[in-house]
């Protein structure tokens, strides 16, 4: 018979090296529901103006310290050293979002980064619907014509390789005019740089605003939340 005090070293040690995803969440408290069940261009200026979400502030923060959520007109993590690299990396101490990563999987931010854009598409879609995980728990759809279009509040991802380099993108769709569509995302490959009501840019497609164009996204995966009928 095993001794009850090795049981209890034995579970203490398991949620050392895997904690519950709910007991990470708690770490970082939020809750916002100014925005919820409104799928509109206004409703996402409101959230812009809020959080300081404007076009070409930064969604960039520190490692290690209390995160707000807001956008910032300077990106810290800016120098010489990191234009060499062509802004593809952080510097040591700073992490590429303020969402989704105790959201998305257990562990806290580490300091090169996660999420980004995906995290940023994240962060939109809680606001809008209240789902902490909108791009696993919202509707999916793999083309445009099986969506019936694009909708204010849809979130779209895309994941591929060409030429050995992989390209991921997610973005939500800010307003639909016609056949033009545009988006509110952050550029992972720009230390999250903010940008509203632009084409959908991805680091190998860019400025993409035509629903034709669009829907030849390759590997094109639209996510819809149940609330949004407009």
């Amino acid at each position: 018979m095993v001794p009850l005090r090795k049981i209890l070293f034995i579970f203490s040690l398991i949620m050392v090296l895997f904690p519950l995803s709910g007991f990470a969440a708690d770490e970082f408290p939020f809750e916002d529901n100014r925005f919820q069940g409104v799928y509109t261009t206004e409703n996402l200026d409101r959230i812009i103006d809020a959080y300081n979400l404007f076009q070409d502030w930064y969604w960039t923060s520190q490692g290690n310290t209390e995160q707000d959520f807001h956008g910032r007109l300077e990106c810290p993590g800016w120098t010489e050293s990191s234009e060499k690299v062509h802004h593809l990396r952080f510097l040591p101490g700073w992490y590429g979002c303020r969402w989704g990563v105790h959201r998305i999987n257990p562990e806290a931010p580490s300091k090169y980064g996660y999420g980004e854009c995906y995290g940023f598409a994240q962060f939109i879609g809680y606001l809008l619907s209240g789902e902490r995980n909108p791009q696993h728990k919202w509707r999916f759809y793999y083309s445009i014509q099986d969506a019936g279009g694009l909708k204010v509040g849809d979130i779209l991802r895309v994941e591929y390789i060409w030429k050995d380099v992989s390209y991921r993108h997610s973005a939500v769709v800010y307003a639909v005019r016609g056949e033009e569509v545009t988006f509110l995302q952050a550029s992972g490959s720009s230390y999250n740089q903010i940008s509203v009501d632009a084409g959908f840019s991805d680091g190998f497609y860019q400025d993409v605003r035509s629903i034709e164009e669009l829907a030849h996204l390759p590997y094109l995966k639209i996510s819809r939340s149940k609330q949004n009928t407009n």
